[in-house]
This record gives structure tokens, sequence and C-alpha cells, in this order.
């Protein structure tokens, strides 16, 4: 397996720079009802799907090359890393959590620590996917998303999400990291619904 074809897209937010590499489905032309679009999915999508939802292990490879590809060879500016986090995952009875295991292969392709616990989940939240009010989606993640125990000081962080909307997980995470003294946040989404 290789880097898959993407299209990648700043996103901004409280941290110092940041990119989504893909859309997780595309429009395509109207199905003849004028409410309803086909959508399927783009080729990272499905990998990130497949993974997340089918546990198909065998995606894992394809999403890390890829994303380290982009790091390395197309995120202008980025500076040298010295750890990435992994967003902490909405539902954590998954057994393994497929942007942990993303985080954690991608840091050993990029030589750099994966420091899982500089955030710490310290309540169950739903996925934020289902919240439709910005407002309850920020209060809800402030409540449940804290500083975990990883030294961070003086470090510069990736954080990684495998799935985004709005952003919001990110931006707790930057806002945390932050105020354990993290001197500079990068965030990294493979995929976004919207």
């Amino acid at each position: 397996m290789a880097s898959v074809r993407i299209s990648p897209s700043r996103i901004y937010g409280p941290w110092d720079d940041g990119f989504v590499l893909d859309r997780h489905t595309v429009s395509s032309a109207p199905t003849g009802d004028p409410y309803r679009w086909d959508t399927k999915r783009t080729e990272l999508g499905q990998l990130v799907y497949e993974l997340k939802y089918v546990k198909n292990w065998g995606a894992l490879q394809s999403i890390v090359e890829t994303a380290e590809d982009f790091i390395k060879n197309q995120w202008e500016g980025l500076p040298a890393l010295d750890c990435i986090v992994p967003a902490p995952p909405s539902f954590s009875a998954r057994g393994l959590q497929p942007v942990v295991e993303i985080a954690r292969a991608l840091a050993k392709q990029l030589g750099i620590e994966i420091c899982e616990s500089a955030v710490a989940k310290t309540a169950a939240t739903p996925q934020m996917k289902n919240l439709n009010d910005w407002a309850q989606r920020r209060q809800t993640l402030r409540e449940a998303i804290q500083k975990g125990t990883a030294n961070i000081q003086t470090k510069r962080v990736l954080v990684l999400d495998d799935l985004i909307e709005s952003g919001a997980t990110l931006g707790r995470v930057t806002d945390v990291l932050r105020s354990a003294g993290a001197s500079e946040v990068y965030a990294l989404a493979l995929t976004r619904t919207k």
C-alpha cells in the first residue's frame, strides 16, 4: 500500500497552523430527487471509515503513509515537531482506538515521540457530530478534556484527529496543550465531514 490522493485544505482555529487532508465524502450529480445528491467516500475517507468502523487494520498503513507524505513534503512552513498528541476519542468503549493507533504509527514513521497522556478525557462525551449546538459542544469538551500527565513544556506538538466536523475537539485540545506549556501547536485532521 502507498499514500493515496488527497485534497488538503487549511483549517483555522487556536492552533498555529492546521490542515485537513481530505473530505470524508463528496457529492456528485443529483439523483433525480432535487433534495438528494449521490455521495461517496473519498479514497482517504473510505480508509478512515474501514479502520474506524469495520476494523480493517490493513487500512492503517496507507493512512499513515498519506499523512507522513503530507507532513514531510507538502506542509510548507511546518517546523520540526517534538511529539504527536492524538485527539481523545468520543467513544471509549471501542477497544483499540483508531486515532491513537494512527498517531502511534505516524510518530514512529516521523521518528518523534507520541504523547498520549498529554491530555486526559475525564468524562464520557457523545460523539461531537451528534451535538449540533456549538456552545454545547464547547462546554461538553471543556468539562471532559483536561491536562494530562505528559510533560509538553516548550514542545512543538502536532494534534491528530481522524474525523472533524467543526474542529471543536482540536480547539479544546489545543487550549489545554497551550495552558500546559506547549510552545507551538499544529492541527492535522484526516477527513472532514462538512
